[in-house]
């Protein structure tokens, strides 16, 4: 039998595939956390305050596509391969800075955005945003409020090593945008000793044990009753005059702070006169309970925001959450409000929100360049708490401005929104 010519055939009929509702309204999101190696139990912790977010914001459109990078670049890669093959719109994670650069490139190759943990400021791009605490905002908010207290000199105690390098050209410029001075910086490498030697060099400890020791000598030839008054007041001291500052930059924290700190006063820097800044968390008790750090201000999240989201985050789950846990609710939750109906999806001017959004742990704005601005409070540490003394501005618009402490409503529940929409 022979074929009808192809024109004689009649045309086939039109047959639209339409996929259920429920399923062409989805909105899947990669999230690539280490679930499996030495850094499982903060991936769990992360991947808990994710589900926590879209149990509490999301849509029933909403899909979170976990995928384990075993804590490796090579991992990640993997993983954001499984997502994007998935349909992934977005992808949050990976943790890492090497991580979050070999994902990059595939990212852009499937022409979405990625919003990595990380704080490390080369993996930064368009469409890679960092969302770690970036310490230079850190650093310009404690060095701000101290300047808006009176404090004019700073001097700075600061490791060796690339992350001690950023800080203290992050410090040396947060220092002349408030018009104060830099009087002095130390660097030091691993090690007591290597410490030691530093604060003596931060203090002129040296040179003011010497000229201790020359005027009880000038004192002591003198043999008079005015000499010898004077002589009795300088018994107790070991160094003669003070420091040529009014705050130190410590960028410690945990037990190395514990050892560092009390080094200060032990070589004449007084830290009762001599504020101490810090741009980590140090409200734990043990380091509350160190003399040397009374009084000491450092900048971080908002503790009433974060306090809030550690509530419920313990409730649901029986155990505290990690300290990065909250920024995995508040990107989660972000995603969740710019993937719901209407939203605008993830496109970077929906993502790059000029007015920023209110998190868990305060104001954050996402930047085309790839970085992430966060907005801190400044706390005073105290033996029997912190206490904060500056909160977290409420919008950008205010962000510079030091106001007076206020009571934080630990009642209200902190939202994921566009502020001024």
């Amino acid at each position: 039998m022979i074929d009808p010519p192809l024109a004689s055939l009649p045309p086939e009929p039109k047959v639209t595939l339409t996929p259920p509702k429920g399923i062409r309204d989805q909105v899947p999101v990669g999230l690539l956390l280490p679930m499996s190696g030495r850094h499982a139990g903060l991936g769990k912790s992360l991947l808990r305050a994710a589900q926590l977010a879209m149990f509490e914001v999301a849509d029933e459109n909403f899909v979170l596509l976990p995928q384990d990078t075993r804590g490796t670049p090579e991992g990640a890669v993997e993983a954001a391969q499984r997502a994007i093959e998935m349909g992934a719109q977005l992808l949050i994670g990976p943790v890492f800075g090497r991580s979050a650069r070999a994902v990059t490139p595939l990212a852009s190759q499937a022409a979405i955005n990625l919003i990595a943990f990380t704080n490390d400021r080369a993996a930064a791009a368009r469409g890679t945003f960092v969302f770690g605490f970036l310490p230079e905002d850190r650093v310009r908010r404690v060095v701000s409020f101290a300047a808006t207290q009176g404090i004019q000199r700073f001097a700075a105690l600061i490791p060796n090593g690339p992350f001690g390098d950023r800080v203290a050209a992050d410090y040396a410029k947060a220092i002349a945008d408030a018009g104060a001075t830099l009087v002095r910086t130390q660097r030091y490498g691993r090690g007591t000793t290597s410490a030691t030697e530093a604060i003596k060099l931060l203090g002129d400890y040296r040179e003011r044990r010497a000229a201790l020791l020359a005027e009880r000598n000038r004192l002591s030839q003198e043999n008079t009753d005015e000499s010898r008054r004077a002589l009795k007041r300088l018994e107790k001291n070991e160094t003669l005059g003070d420091v040529p500052y009014e705050a130190v930059l410590l960028l410690e924290a945990g037990e190395a702070l514990k050892a560092t700190a009390p080094l200060l006063p032990y070589y004449e820097i007084d830290t009762r006169k001599v504020r101490l800044l810090g741009i980590d968390d140090w409200s734990s008790r043990s380091l509350r309970r160190e003399p040397s750090l009374a009084g000491a201000w450092y900048a971080g999240p908002s503790p009433a925001a974060h306090a809030d989201f550690a509530k419920r985050f313990a409730a649901v789950y029986k155990t505290p959450p990690h300290a990065l846990a909250a920024l995995a609710y508040d990107v989660t939750a972000l995603a969740a409000v710019k993937g719901g109906k209407d939203a605008g999806g993830f496109g970077l001017d929906q993502l790059t929100v000029e007015n920023g959004f209110a998190g868990s742990v305060g104001l954050f704005r996402l930047r085309e360049d790839g970085l992430v601005e966060h907005r801190f409070a400044v706390m005073e540490v105290q033996p029997d708490g912190v206490k904060v003394v500056s909160p977290s501005p409420e919008s950008f618009d205010t962000a510079q401005q030091q106001t007076p402490a206020i009571p934080p409503d630990t009642q209200k529940k902190i939202e994921i929104n566009p502020l001024g929409q």
